[in-house]
């Protein structure tokens, strides 16, 4: 094989490699659009933690005792 040719078929598989190690960036969209899921996800979380709560601290003001009537 030429010595040129070896060397054309060189920088071609370097060239390759070094586009297939690039990796491409998330657009602003896309990051938005993760961010945004996440933020979602996180307040149905609370939502559902906070409803929780409040179940419970109304079934305790039930079952406590009622101050007699004065």
């Amino acid at each position: 094989m030429p010595r040129r040719s070896r060397r054309t078929l060189l920088v071609s598989v370097m060239l390759l490699a070094a586009l297939a190690a690039c990796k491409r960036e998330p657009t602003f969209d896309e990051r938005y659009a993760g961010a945004q899921k996440a933020i979602r996800e996180k307040a149905g979380e609370l939502d559902k933690d906070i409803g929780e709560r409040e179940r419970q601290s109304r079934e305790l003001e039930r079952a406590a005792p009622q101050p007699p009537p004065s």
